[in-house]
């Protein structure tokens, strides 16, 4: 073995034991052979002499790469070299696939490069050697394969210059090469069925490879397809590629009026139906091509009439006809397809009859009509002609729209399984068949979905559950369709009709299988609004309807999957029929009570479950994926957490539509007295002892508690004013318990995130009346070491922007925790990566949004603590540094916005008549400017924002520079500090008449736009002298 085969060798290997230096040295050995100005004769010669499979192979890689750049000399030498071994060596056929793979590549190369004009008999050359044996036929296709993929194909993207080199080559070999190649191709078609059957469906993809570009009568003649046909008749094990082969010749693209007379003239339509299907046939794979070819046509056909019946010439109107004369027989073989029990062989006529469907408005008289002043098409087709085609789509669609026995609906091991997505697409391309034909003929469709629902309940003991649910989810599909689905709601109307069909069906509702029992929840749902409209209904068959949600097949199911669906189709249902549902709302308590318990989890099933969902709080208080405070347990005889909050808020909703508070109250009080009674419990000291031994599980415990107290509350407003005191007990009782057993609960048992989703829902259902009982929670909601200070933020803002200067006692109270808590946070917050960063600064925009918030609405909160306290204040030295901090980065348009918004705010209040102007002097007024001035020159104009950020800017230089308000020294004082900090922020700024403007206006108490107007031009003469935009 010398260094050259060694060298590949390495290359080639897997062997961990060889290190990476050796392999680089290997690489580089290789990579100077290949970059020899004879690489190519010594790769050829190599080739011959070894034996080494890696060595021909890599002799072989390296020659198609080289032969647009060798002169034609050496190709001719080379092509001498490859027709010698296909006579000498190809023979024996002792070669490997990956090399007769290569030999091919390089055979492909030496066409594309020389073909026609250096080597006008590549053709005949390669043809010469057939009668050699099966290993030159193999040769023969392999080579033809590899020159449709590499140089002729349209579905690889080439250049320009390939696409021109491309259409050269086959303009010559249309001159007489093709049809060579088609006569060999139809020998060994005839000859090698019995000794090489592998070759013929290597034969049948060729030819249905080169259909697409040579010319229609080369293959699409009665000699040719006869023998296709034949091939597909007698159902060898090339049958499959016959019927692709022969779908190939026959879409071939065409005039249409040339088209239909090729197929007529080939009896086309005799063929297929003579040879091309196999009724009794066992095998799914042959049938399926079958299908697939059928389809084909069908298409083609389709696509031919639809062109042909727009067109003007005179014999149009009889070709059109002869074309929808073919559709029509075609459909007979097409239903029988769709009509099979294998999906696959339905799926694969879906395509043209998704196609036909969508085109029968078009084409029906009536359908289309032309404007004034054009002609209309040539042929029509009556809508009683199609209507049969429609009603037997239809009804196989039930079938096949049915699970079939294999599929696992709802097993997440098979989610990803393709057999499952392919039925799931072939189910979606049903749904769009049905509602096409419901489109075309909406009575037709109406009448068909009541007859099946009729005889569905007539005999639904005979009915395969599988195809009960397929009806019950066209017939849901349906209220999709149709654009006004109130209008057949009404009393006899279309979709009413088989509504009230199936709520006569108390079988319907016993019928154990869960996907029935889902679909039956579909429908209800979906057609909820009938009992608004049939009043009478709900009084009749209101238990029936209302059992399939609660009941034993409801959320009683041994089925999990059944019950979480059963709860949240429940809340919808409730939310579209509340009115009519109302009146059982006490009996739908009563068979729920038990399930509204909210349940015990010790603390270790907690942490299985919770290491299994992941997510942790981030740093500083920052939630990037917190896991729930009750994660998917199972509990015997009890709902997951989600399941439970569903019931909670469709009873609540339905106890808040009760008709008086004296209902209404007591009803409430029953729905909260479990979470309620769960925390009085744990703020006695009965539980201490309890606690002590579990508090995370008990945390956890009284989180879900507040949890259920919160998800109740969705259901009332604040003009349910009478509730109000139930709200306010339920309140107390949290209150006491966080007071008790907060530092406790300060664990990871989501009892911080629990009470910051019921003061959130508080907000909206006490509105102001919540102020009192916040002032209890806020100290904890900050002081857990699992706070959310982003969320607790955002809920800050919410609260001021809902309540304004009604919160201001409370700001004033606890500015120092709703500001300084988030603001130690965003100190520590690092800055390590880009995800870091982004929590940083949404922490930092969201603080300055509050205390933009609070400057505006309540400014005394912060004004106060800033002026009175001076920079001796922790808080107020944090509030300037913070407000300043918000003012630096120019690029930070919203911060930017946000602080410039808040000392505008500020100053103007301090600022105004009767205040006590002195006090500005505390503030740091030089800075403000400065960093105001500097900001706003290097701020994106483009930005939108920027225009927002120039108006609160002007608002501030007008309160600090106002001589109307500030005393004369003051004023002085503050308008040699702007002059300064223009100075500072427009260094090499040429022009004065830019600042000039600005103090004028300012002087002058000019209008605000005025003065945003002048601060634009001192940027923008700023900007226009450095050279910058």
């Amino acid at each position: 073995m010398d260094d050259f085969e060694r060298a590949i060798r390495v290359v080639f290997t897997q062997d961990p034991s060889i290190s990476p230096q050796v392999r680089e040295q290997a690489t580089k050995y290789i990579d100077a052979v290949k970059a020899r100005p004879d690489s190519w004769r010594f790769c050829w010669e190599q080739f011959l002499q070894r034996e080494c499979l890696e060595v021909k192979f890599w002799c072989l890689q390296v020659l198609p790469a080289s032969l647009p750049q060798l002169p034609a000399e050496a190709r001719a030498e080379l092509r001498v070299g490859i027709l010698a071994w296909l006579r000498d060596v190809a023979t024996v056929g002792r070669e490997e696939v990956a090399i007769r793979n290569k030999i091919a590549l390089v055979y492909a190369g030496l066409v594309k490069s020389d073909y026609p004009s250096s080597w006008p008999t590549a053709w005949t050359d390669l043809i010469s050697f057939l009668d050699k044996g099966p290993h030159l036929i193999d040769m023969f296709l392999r080579v033809l394969t590899t020159f449709d993929q590499e140089v002729i194909s349209e579905e690889v993207l080439r250049t320009p210059e390939e696409k021109q080199r491309a259409h050269t080559i086959k303009h010559a070999m249309r001159e007489g090469d093709v049809a060579r190649l088609a006569e060999c191709w139809f020998v060994v078609l005839g000859s090698c069925q019995a000794t090489a059957p592998q070759l013929v469906s290597e034969c049948l993809k060729v030819v249905a490879a080169f259909a697409v570009w040579v010319e229609a009568t080369t293959l699409a003649n009665e000699k040719f397809l006869g023998a296709i046909c034949s091939l597909i008749g007698e159902g060898m094990p090339f049958s499959g590629e016959a019927c692709d082969c022969l779908g190939a010749v026959l879409s071939k693209k065409m005039p249409a009026g040339k088209k239909m007379q090729m197929l007529d003239q080939l009896r086309i339509l005799h063929l297929l139906g003579e040879r091309c299907i196999h009724r009794g046939c066992r095998d799914v794979g042959v049938i399926e091509k079958e299908a697939e070819l059928f389809n084909t046509v069908a298409e083609v056909v389709l696509d031919a009439y639809l062109e042909l019946r727009v067109e003007t010439v005179a014999e149009s109107a009889r070709v059109a006809q002869a074309a929808w004369s073919f559709v029509e027989q075609l459909m007979v073989f097409v239903l029988w397809f769709f009509s099979h029990q294998d999906y696959q062989i339905a799926d694969s006529v879906e395509p043209f009859l998704t196609a036909f469907f969508s085109k029968v408005r078009v084409f029906c008289a009536g359908g289309g009509e032309p404007a004034p002043g054009e002609v209309g098409p040539c042929h029509s087709v009556n809508l009683d002609v199609v209507r049969p085609m429609m009603q037997q789509t239809l009804q196989l669609t039930i079938q096949r729209l049915a699970y079939p026995d294999w599929f696992r609906q709802g097993d997440p091991d098979y989610e990803d399984d393709e057999q499952h997505i392919a039925f799931l697409e072939f189910r979606r391309s049903l749904t769009k068949i049905y509602k096409r034909i419901f489109l075309v003929d909406e009575q037709m469709g109406f009448m068909f979905i009541q007859a099946s629902i009729a005889q569905l309940t007539q005999n639904l003991a005979s009915v395969r559950p599988m195809e009960v649910e397929a009806l019950l989810y066209l017939y849901t599909e349906t209220g999709e369709i149709v654009k006004d689905v109130a209008l057949y709601l009404k009393a006899n109307g279309a979709l009413a009709v088989p509504f009230v069909t199936l709520v006569e069906c108390e079988a319907l509702v016993e019928v154990e299988h869960w996907l029935v029992q889902l679909a039956l929840m579909d429908v209800y749902v979906r057609y909820a609004r009938i009992f608004a409209q049939l009043p009478e209904l709900m009084p009749t068959y209101g238990n029936r309807v209302l059992r399939a949600f609660v009941g034993p097949r409801g959320v009683r199911s041994n089925d999990r999957r059944v019950v979480a669906r059963a709860c949240y189709m429940f809340a919808r249902f409730i939310r579209t029929a509340k009115k009519e549902v109302v009146p059982f709302t006490a009996d739908i308590y009563e068979a729920l009570k038990d399930l509204l318990v909210v349940q015990y989890i010790p603390s270790s099933i907690l942490q299985q479950a919770q290491a299994q969902a992941g997510g942790s709080p981030g740093a500083a208080g920052i939630a990037r994926s917190a896991p729930p405070s009750a994660p998917a347990i199972l509990v015997q005889g009890a709902l997951k957490v989600e399941d439970q909050a569903c019931l909670f808020e469709a009873l609540a909703s339905l106890v808040a539509a009760l008709p008086a508070s004296e209902h209404m109250r007591p009803a409430l009080r029953r729905l909260l007295e479990g979470p309620v009674g769960t925390l009085a419990e744990l703020s006695s000291e009965a539980a201490a002892a309890r606690i002590a031994s579990d508090p995370q599980g008990c945390a956890a415990w009284a989180a879900r508690s507040v949890d259920a107290i919160g998800t109740v509350s969705k259901g009332f407003a604040r003009a349910q004013a009478c509730s109000a005191p139930d709200w306010a007990a339920a309140l107390q009782v949290v209150g006491r318990l966080l007071e008790q057993r907060g530092q406790l609960f300060d664990g990871d048992g989501g009892m911080s995130r629990s009470t910051l989703f019921l003061c959130r829902r508080m907000v909206d259902v006490l509105g102001d009346s919540f102020l009192g009982p916040m002032d209890a929670l806020l100290p904890f909601l900050y002081a857990s070491s699992q706070a959310d200070l982003l969320e607790l933020t955002t809920f800050a803002h919410q609260v001021v922007c809902q309540h304004q200067k009604k919160t201001q006692p409370l700001i004033q109270k606890w500015l120092h925790v709703l500001f300084l808590r988030p603001l130690e946070a965003f100190k520590q917050l690092p800055e390590d990566s880009e995800q870091l960063k982004r929590e940083k600064f949404e922490l930092g925009t969201t603080l300055l949004l509050l205390l933009k918030e609070i400057a505006q609405r309540c400014p005394v909160s912060l004004l106060e603590p800033m002026l009175l306290q001076g920079n001796s204040s922790p808080l107020a030295s944090e509030l300037v540094g913070f407000l300043l901090l918000g003012l630096k980065d120019p690029q930070e348009l919203k911060a930017l916005l946000y602080a410039a918004s808040a000392w505008s705010a500020l100053l103007e209040l301090a600022s105004a008549p009767g205040s006590n102007v002195e006090a500005l002097a505390v503030l740091p007024l030089v800075q403000i400017l400065q960093q105001l001035l500097w900001s706003i020159a290097r701020m994106d104009f483009r930005d939108i924002a920027s225009q927002k950020v120039l108006g609160e800017a002007a608002a501030i230089l007008r309160a600090l520079t106002s001589k109307r308000r500030l005393p004369e020294v003051l004023h002085q004082q503050a308008m040699e500090a702007l002059r300064q900090a223009l100075v500072a922020a427009l260094p090499g700024l040429r022009s004065e008449q830019g600042p000039r403007a600005l103090c004028e206006a300012l002087l002058q108490e000019a209008p605000l736009k005025d003065v945003r107007v002048a601060l634009q031009q001192c940027a923008s003469d700023w900007l226009r002298d450095c050279g910058i935009g």
